[in-house]
């Protein structure tokens, strides 16, 4: 199976991270991707730069099964 290309994104990272951490040693690896990522919102390889973001879908209620909690609905007939 051939690997897939790295996206725009993993070509920046890879780019930046270990010039990061050699400027900061102290610093983690989470640490780094959190200043990575704000690098990023405003980079010009950034195909998605000076768009505004999506809003997500709201997530449906979960069916909770019977017995579970007090004060839920289940559906007759529902075996969850």
């Amino acid at each position: 199976k051939a690997k897939r290309t790295p996206s725009p994104y993993n070509l920046f990272v890879k780019e930046h991270m270990k010039s990061y951490l050699a400027d900061h040693p102290d610093q983690t690896n989470k640490d780094a991707m959190k200043h990575i990522g704000a690098l990023w919102k405003d980079a010009p390889e950034n195909p998605k730069r000076g768009q505004e973001k999506v809003p997500k879908a709201a997530k449906r209620p979960r069916k909770v099964a019977a017995g579970v909690s007090e004060g839920t609905e289940v559906e007759p007939g529902s075996n969850t």
